[in-house]
């Protein structure tokens, strides 16, 4: 069975009008059953995380009959998602998750071969995105910056309420220091091999 594009458009422009309650909806099931799946949206808008959802999802559908572009673009965003901290074993959830939606809202047009031509779709949507996920090499401003986001994380954690601001201040900016300083010996001792 081969992806039928006109049954995935149709179908999909039935929930454009309705794309703030499908998005709702949408993260209500994720979180519901997938509660592991929360902590990647802790420091997310989740009003923008919703637009870009619907968005991606459009122009998606959009570039079904454009294979070369689809793919750049589905690799594209496979990599960018490697920046947010997904995993491959979150694609599972995220299908399911908008099978799930998708049937809620559809009701009774919602029928086993439109179901099938989304399950085919995502499978689609999911491999690309992976393989850009695998083809992704991070550059050293995502490390640095992840890094420097990890060990923030840690200075906050380890400040205990019992050490004042004055003293706390001076530890936080010491570790940054200490941090930055290593960061950019290894930056500088990577460049010399590369240039050597």
């Amino acid at each position: 069975m081969s992806l039928d594009i006109q049954i995935i458009r149709d179908s999909f422009a039935q929930a454009k009008p309705i794309a703030d309650q499908v998005a709702d909806k949408f993260y209500e099931f994720l979180f519901t059953d997938y509660p592991a799946a929360k902590p990647l949206f802790e420091n997310v808008n989740m009003e923008s995380q919703k637009k870009q959802l619907m968005g991606g999802l459009s122009k998606i559908v959009d570039l079904l009959d454009q294979p070369e572009a689809l793919t750049k673009y589905l690799k594209s965003s496979g990599q960018r998602h490697v920046k947010y901290g997904t995993k491959e074993e979150h694609y599972p959830l995220v299908g399911n998750t908008l099978i799930k939606t998708f049937a809620h809202f559809f009701g009774d047009a919602w029928t086993p071969e439109l179901q099938q031509q989304w399950l085919m779709a995502y499978e689609f949507i999911a491999n690309t995105m992976l393989q850009g996920a695998k083809e992704f090499t991070p550059s050293p401003v995502d490390i640095q910056t992840k890094i420097q986001s990890v060990c923030h994380k840690l200075i906050e954690e380890q400040m205990d309420t019992i050490i004042d601001d004055t003293i706390r201040a001076r530890i936080r900016e010491r570790v940054r220091q200490e941090i930055y300083q290593a960061i950019d010996e290894e930056f500088q001792a990577l460049h010399l091999k590369k240039a050597a």
